[in-house]
């Protein structure tokens, strides 16, 4: 890696009334296997190492992005504190590994490396020996712009194949939730029991028609005795008592990416793309019937702590789903709302 661009960028030595070289070194890894082998570590070394190496170059700063994508520019931190640098007159010359780590998307690559170039700022990509201010390397920078995208896609495609072979197989991409542990080669979930207990606890008291800040107000006494720091929001407990997960099933691709007024945009999958039913894929953490109680409760916003009055209709409904829940519920569940749930009343 160290001799190839000596081979290409000015290495003479700088005289007195030379101008140093504002150098800037960009980094970036996108996956966890990068990061996990030290990709970015590897590349920040290096380049403060040439960049030490070459009297006519002044270092200005590293700008790193861990675990990004180069697909866009927008969700690279670093990388756009970069281009503030060049468009504040910081940055003479940008040091990066490849093309692929500059940017993946052939039309942004090429419209920020001309947004440089009227800047008066080079970029130099060292596997392919390309220094952005030589025009004559302006034909090949698209070219291999172009093999970059391709490449991009194919990947894309690839995560794409893997995600759905996956869940046909029944195994979920995503990580587990809250209250489970992936174990072994074949990440099978398993009960967390400390997570599970507060899964349980909301579960129960939510199934004994408690409102949201009764469930949050139990949740976060249980953090406080056991030191965890842990502190519980409305947003979170909202989706632990909609997570389909704690049933032991599983449904994918319930977010999805989407194209929305030429934007790309991230939200609910409204049957944009299929999904999978993954029914006993792990051990459950509450009843199947527990959960239907509850999320009929939430959908007609019966837990919300503002609620003071209900329809007969209403009443009749939470005085059966209460019933139910406490006759379901074990000497281990019953003892776990006692200790937390007993300030707000069992009816």
């Amino acid at each position: 890696m160290q001799g190839k661009i000596q081979g290409i960028l000015n290495t003479k030595e700088t005289e007195p009334h030379q101008c140093k070289k504002r150098t800037a070194i960009y980094c970036r890894v996108s996956i966890l296997s990068d990061m996990q082998d030290g990709s970015f570590e590897v590349q920040r070394e290096y380049y403060l190492h040439y960049v030490a190496m070459h009297p006519e170059m002044e270092l200005v700063d590293v700008y790193g992005d861990h675990g990004k994508s180069g697909r866009t520019v927008r969700g690279r931190p670093e990388f756009c504190r970069m281009i503030r640098d060049c468009e504040s007159g910081k940055i003479d010359l940008i040091l990066t590994k490849s093309i692929s780590r500059f940017a993946r998307n052939m039309s942004e690559c090429i419209a920020v490396i001309r947004k440089l170039q009227g800047l008066g700022v080079a970029v130099f990509f060292e596997r392919e020996g390309l220094n952005t201010e030589n025009p004559a390397n302006e034909l090949l920078l698209g070219i291999f712009s172009a093999i970059v995208q391709e490449e991009s896609n194919s990947i894309r495609q690839n995560l794409r194949w893997n995600r759905k072979r996956c869940y046909e197989t029944g195994r979920p991409w995503e990580k587990p939730s809250y209250g489970y542990r992936a174990c072994g080669k074949d990440h099978q979930w398993q009960i967390e029991p400390e997570e599970s207990r507060r899964v349980r606890l909301a579960f129960y008291m939510a199934g004994m028609c408690h409102n949201y800040a009764e469930i949050r107000c139990a949740l976060n006494e249980m953090e406080r005795e056991e030191q965890t720091g842990k502190t519980w929001n409305h947003n979170p407990v909202v989706y632990l008592l909609s997570n389909l997960t704690y049933t032991g099933d599983y449904l994918t691709n319930k977010e999805c990416t989407f194209a929305e007024q030429d934007r790309i945009k991230r939200g609910k999958n409204r049957g944009q793309v299929g999904q999978f039913y993954i029914k006993g894929h792990h051990e459950a953490i509450v009843a199947a019937s527990l959960y239907e109680n509850v999320q009929e409760l939430l959908k007609r916003h019966l837990l919300f702590s503002q609620r003071s009055r209900f329809s007969a209709e209403e009443e009749n409904l939470m005085r059966k789903i209460r019933m139910e829940t406490e006759n379901a519920a074990n000497d281990e569940e019953r003892e776990l709302m006692r200790n937390y749930s007993g300030d707000f009343g069992w009816e």
